[in-house]
């Protein structure tokens, strides 16, 4: 089950680098580098980062899609912060994830709706 999770884990790093070069984005996981730009952003994200440590992933998802959905900030870098987020949230174990509540099922929906959400076809 672990190699296939690897696998699964690769698959979607190597996706979320190819939509990060389609719409224009250097990277694909969110770094906080200056604490002066993008702060509605970077506090978005330590909130985020502080959920999921906190095991409160459905929580999460749903304050990331609220924040993409009202626009309350730069659409670009909700969609760095939605791949980094699902990108953390694929590399918990099952186990873990169960333990959410949460299940890869429910991460790959997640993806799918931020896809789409980004306007980006083919996903």
């Amino acid at each position: 089950m672990q190699m296939h999770n690897d696998y699964i884990m690769r698959h979607i790093q190597m996706i979320g680098l190819g939509i990060a070069q389609v719409v224009g984005l250097e990277q694909v996981v969110h770094e906080v580098e200056d604490p002066y730009r993008n702060e509605a952003t970077n506090e978005l994200y330590k909130i985020l980062m502080e959920m999921l440590a906190d095991g409160k992933i459905n929580d999460a998802e749903n304050l990331l899609f609220a924040a993409f959905e009202n626009k309350e900030i730069a659409e670009q870098d909700t969609t760095s912060l939605a791949f980094d987020f699902y990108l953390k949230v694929n590399s918990y174990n099952d186990d873990y994830l169960a333990l959410c509540d949460f299940s890869r099922a429910e991460a790959d929906v997640g993806w799918a709706d931020i896809t789409k959400l980004c306007q980006i076809g083919g996903l």
